[in-house]
């Protein structure tokens, strides 16, 4: 077998491999076979994960698409997985930060066993299948694993807080769930597929294997995928189905934060931007206006979020439902804003973990992060000062970080779309006093934890830890200052596939495509 045939078959394996791995840990805590030998096995399958998600993205850039039919069905009738450049980038991204974050896991959180290193894998399965597959229902399905190990992990805080904002998560994400889910048996029926790649198909008016009932299936596409996107607002965490993430994220151990804080958002996200632009060929009008306004909205609640919380955690948390209003107020521009969105998905999952695990270690020492009880708490370490003070300037969007590239990115494509509508220098204005809040969030932050004197005695950190922050902070520096000419052609060639790739991504599709005659 070729090198291309070998590789096809990594993302279908990939996320079925990763929950294999979960449930064979259930097992292992029911027959006890230790806390080492799990971790050791469960660290397997998530670096095996990793270089999965890398030769298909290796092989994706050299060769091009790649798919593969589940069971040998062809589309309409199978499942398909179907991976461009877009896709492929975000699965390393996730799966890279699964791997980077895993041996924290007992330094930060060490009671974790073997059900948390299921879920952990669990999320890690759900990330990659949603990012890999070209079916609409298994994007659903996906989506769900995804969910349900983040309920878990958010409730193997072990706090009140956690269990009840677990229950909060779970609640708002199935009503989510239910709005997808019903989009999703809505088009079956309008159009006779699942399939991502036919739809598209259909939307150009590619009237072949049509089995829907609907007598106008472009228009049916229109206008269910608002169900679709709905059901996406709850996991995109914006306002004003948000509510949920605050208090999640900051209840919860600080690995776990890290990861869902780095990559969740940006998943959710990744599957909204697949329909757009694979199954509607770009932007309506309803879509476009409710991205920007939810994006504005976003920003305010979450930087007057951050601005009045009294913890450090609540304050990382708040500037992540501010920052998915930047993503969504670059998504809503059309094709140059995705570029913009990936490169800030790629800041989010440098600099979240960078600020949650240091939040993390000032709760695990002093029992609270409470910023009138946490005061001086970071003089113990200069690799603890200097990962606050970078990753808030980060989140604040100064250069030379990598989230000054993302903002700027922002700021330069509203500038470029001034006209006579009204929501796009509102956006700008908003984008820019956005940026004012998370510098006053986190001056009062940085006065509380670094310049206040210690009200009792420093703590020491972990080794581990500091090399963790340390790693963190430099890639916060240095993907900013080589983003010009090392980032940047990744971003853009991975954006590009998406957009302008969309005809590649069809025609793959409607090669393998089975109608009820044969094959087309």
């Amino acid at each position: 077998m070729n090198l291309m045939g070998s590789v096809s078959i990594l993302p279908a394996l990939t996320p079925y491999l990763l929950v294999f791995g979960a449930f064979t840990l259930v097992f292992f805590k029911v027959f006890k076979a230790g806390k080492v030998f799990s971790r050791i096995y469960a660290f397997a399958y998530v670096f095996a994960s990793l270089i999965f998600s890398l030769l298909t993205y290796l092989s994706v850039k050299d060769s091009g698409i790649l798919y593969y039919e589940l069971g040998g069905f062809p589309p309409p009738i199978g499942i398909t997985y179907v991976v461009d450049e877009f896709s492929a980038f975000l699965a390393v991204i996730a799966t890279g930060l699964g791997l980077l974050l895993y041996p924290l896991i007992p330094v930060l959180q060490p009671q974790s066993d073997e059900y948390y290193l299921a879920l952990y894998l669990g999320l890690l399965a759900g990330f990659t299948g949603v990012l890999y597959t070209g079916d609409l229902f298994n994007m659903f399905v996906m989506m769900e694993v995804m969910l349900v190990s983040t309920y878990g992990l958010v409730a193997l805080g072990g706090s009140k807080q956690s269990y009840r904002s677990a229950f909060d998560y779970a609640m708002v994400a199935g009503v989510g769930g239910l709005l997808f889910f019903m989009g999703a048996v809505l088009i079956y029926f309008a159009t006779g597929t699942l399939n991502i790649g036919h739809m598209g198909l259909i939307e150009q008016g590619f009237a072949a294997c049509g089995r829907g009932l609907s007598q106008n299936p472009v228009e049916a596409l229109q206008t269910l995928s608002l169900l679709l996107f709905w059901g996406l607002v709850v996991d995109e965490a914006l306002v004003p189905l948000h509510f949920w993430l605050p208090p999640a994220y900051s209840s919860t151990g600080p690995v776990t934060a890290s990861l869902l804080a780095g990559v969740s958002e940006g998943v959710a996200y990744y599957a909204l931007t697949r329909i757009v632009y694979t199954v509607l060929n770009g932007l309506n009008p309803v879509l476009e206006y409710s991205l920007r306004i939810l994006g504005i909205a976003s920003i305010i609640v979450g930087g007057l979020g951050a601005l009045y919380s009294r913890s450090f955690s609540k304050t990382i948390s708040y500037t992540v439902v501010m920052d998915s209003g930047y993503v969504a107020i670059a998504l809503s521009l059309g094709p140059p804003g995705v570029e913009v969105a990936l490169a800030y998905i790629l800041a989010h999952a440098v600099v979240k973990p960078l600020l949650f695990l240091t939040a993390g270690w000032v709760r695990s020492s002093y029992g609270t992060d409470v910023f009138e009880n946490v005061e001086g708490s970071l003089r113990s370490s200069r690799i603890l000062q200097a990962g606050l003070i970078v990753g808030a300037a980060a989140v604040t969007g100064l250069p030379p970080t990598i989230f000054f590239i993302a903002k700027l990115g922002v700021y330069v494509n509203l500038f470029n779309s001034l006209n006579a509508d009204v929501t796009v220098p509102l956006a700008l204005f908003t984008s820019l006093a956005g940026s004012l809040l998370a510098l006053t969030a986190f001056i009062k932050a940085v006065s509380a934890m670094i310049l206040a004197p210690p009200r009792e005695g420093l703590k020491l950190v972990p080794k581990a830890l500091k090399t963790y922050l340390l790693l963190l902070t430099a890639l916060t520096i240095v993907l900013g200052v080589v983003y010009a000419f090392s980032i940047e052609p990744l971003i853009s060639s991975a954006s590009n596939s998406i957009t302008a790739g969309r005809i590649d991504y069809l025609s793959e599709i409607s090669g393998i495509l089975y109608c009820e005659s044969g094959s087309l």
